[in-house]
């Protein structure tokens, strides 16, 4: 599993550090994360230092008084920036209006779903721009609090889901939700785990503390990579996987849609490894 990690604009000095604790993705906020008044500031930074754009941001899409902006998005593509997180999209019309400003064919799209309406909407925004997306997430506090229900597994059962087959249904990362929880590694673990359990390929971090706890845990089991480790010696006969033929490992009849899940396994293994 990958790691996305949200860092606020403040802090763009704090960049350097948070990479040197082996993250996947930086993720530059500059909705959630800082105030209204200090967009436009930190907007300047970003534009004055073009190594940020190897960085994805997160950037408004609705000004104060909740009316699409593309002010930001606008700036920052003009300026080659072209790996964005687009949050707070309220229904597909909106999206469709904000690249409509601009040839963005460069683009490169996390989509949060957090809101309702969205969600109901998405696979048919998902499929009509499918080259413009890279990722979807769902914003779970966010959307929680629209719904006006309690933030749990148990409820964000469905959602979580739901994005997940969306994703695969064109081939695009499927990015877990974001915890707030900073104290508790037993129950982050097993929030992480229960993702990478459903197939999800990374997750939305918010802390270091949580890197810490990500990197502490291993995701799949000795007896797992074992699994996965055989049936890559088995593979290895073979020249073209569609060459594999089934094989019957510890009981266990083994086809050609398990060498996937053991590839993804053995990446994972070998990330420690080296880690």
């Amino acid at each position: 599993m990958e790691s996305y990690f949200f860092i606020p604009g403040t802090r763009l000095h704090k960049v350097n550090d948070i990479l040197k604790i082996n993250i996947s993705e930086v993720i530059i906020d500059l909705e959630d994360a800082v105030k209204f008044s200090e967009r436009k500031q930190i907007l300047a930074q970003l534009l004055k230092s073009p190594d940020f754009s190897r960085f994805y941001i997160r950037i408004p899409l609705y000004n104060s008084e909740n009316k699409l902006d593309s002010y930001y998005l606008d700036n920052l593509y003009k300026a080659g920036f072209r790996k964005f997180v687009f949050p707070k999209i309220q229904k597909s019309s909106d999206f469709e209006q904000l690249i409509s400003n601009t040839n963005y064919s460069e683009i490169q799209l996390i989509l949060l779903v957090e809101t309702p309406r969205l969600f109901f909407e998405i696979k048919d925004l998902l499929l009509k721009h499918e080259s413009l997306f890279v990722g979807i997430g769902l914003g779970s506090h966010d959307f929680m609090s629209e719904v006006g229900g309690v933030h749990t597994l148990q409820n964000l059962e469905y959602l979580r889901q739901h994005l997940l087959y969306l994703a695969r249904m064109i081939n695009i990362k499927a990015i877990d939700i974001a915890s707030m929880e900073l104290k508790n590694s037993v129950l982050l673990q097993e929030e992480i785990i229960d993702g990478v359990q459903k197939g999800y390929d990374a997750k939305f971090f918010i802390h270091p503390w949580q890197i810490d706890a990500f990197h502490s845990i291993s995701i799949y089991t000795e007896q797992e990579i074992k699994w996965a480790l055989q049936i890559q010696q088995e593979s290895n006969k073979v020249i073209d996987r569609t060459e594999f033929n089934p094989i019957v490992l510890d009981g266990e009849v083994i086809e050609r849609p398990h060498l996937n899940r053991a590839q993804k396994i053995l990446k994972y293994y070998e990330s420690k490894s080296f880690r």
